[in-house]
């Protein structure tokens, strides 16, 4: 989107983004879903499937051609010079993702995340004023739809807003890998879980072999013994990079289980 004039042309006004509109535009995503709980079913697979959206502001931030390695600054540039038009396709990109989200629980996904993505592209105030209003609205109408369906929200590399996302209505929040462990739990002050924040590159072999079945498992119950067993999506606080060890990420899920049983148990 090059400008407001560009953004009236090709976006819809807000009230067009219905259930209607997904199923002609993102239909294919809601197929898939289906498929993939079909194809579980016939394979007797009983984990939760979880449905996922980027949130607002991220997606803002690439349609006016911002990205990680480059544009860093134009997302804020674009709320800065354009502030009703920002508003203005914030609410469309709000409503959208309502009904893309509700249409993947309608289709079988158990659960939802939010991601919020590009959290380290706008500052503090911005992200109060424009992003936190969206979230809050996207978790209060999830919520009113689907009070069972788990709603887990990610703000990456904004962890300033994790206690005032906590307080939307969220079930957990993702911290990612900047969060201290030893405040996490505090800063959600119980009213959510936690997801996060296992650092991935525990996961990639190096030319010393320093990295090990051994050394994933020890740092895995690591995390488990700083955040807690209980009320915890035990995760990564990035996702992965294309290079981990297809055998050290599931040394990573085996010592996740093994150990936060044993955890529970003796708790």
């Amino acid at each position: 989107i090059k400008d407001p004039a560009d953004l009236a042309k090709r976006i819809p006004d807000a009230s067009a983004m219905t259930e209607e509109f997904v199923a002609d535009k993102l239909g294919h995503v809601i197929a898939s879903v289906k498929l993939i709980k079909t194809k579980m079913a016939e394979e007797g697979m009983t984990q939760p499937l979880i449905g996922f959206s980027a949130a607002p502001w991220t997606l803002l931030f690439y349609m006016v051609g911002g990205s990680s390695k480059k544009n860093n600054d134009i997302g804020v540039q674009w709320l800065s010079d354009h502030p009703d038009d920002s508003r203005r396709l914030l609410d469309v990109l709000t409503k959208v993702i309502i009904e893309y989200m509700s249409a993947q629980v309608e289709a079988g996904a158990n659960m939802l995340q939010l991601f919020e993505a590009m959290g380290m592209m706008i500052d503090e105030a911005n992200f109060e004023e424009y992003a936190m209003p969206c979230l809050k609205e996207i978790a209060t109408e999830l919520k009113a739809r689907f009070p069972d369906v788990p709603l887990m929200v990610f703000s990456r590399g904004a962890s300033f807003a994790n206690e005032a996302l906590s307080k939307l209505g969220y079930d957990v929040v993702t911290i990612d890998g900047s969060v201290p462990r030893e405040t996490a739990r505090a800063t959600v002050g119980g009213r959510t879980g936690l997801q996060g924040n296992y650092d991935p590159r525990e996961l990639v072999e190096d030319e010393d072999g320093s990295k090990t079945v051994d050394t994933v498992r020890a740092t895995a119950k690591q995390l488990l013994e700083d955040l807690g067993p209980q009320r915890l999506v035990a995760n990564l606080g990035e996702g992965l990079g294309g290079k981990e060890s297809p055998e050290l990420v599931l040394a990573f899920v085996d010592a996740i289980h093994e150990e936060s049983e044993s955890l529970i148990k003796s708790s």
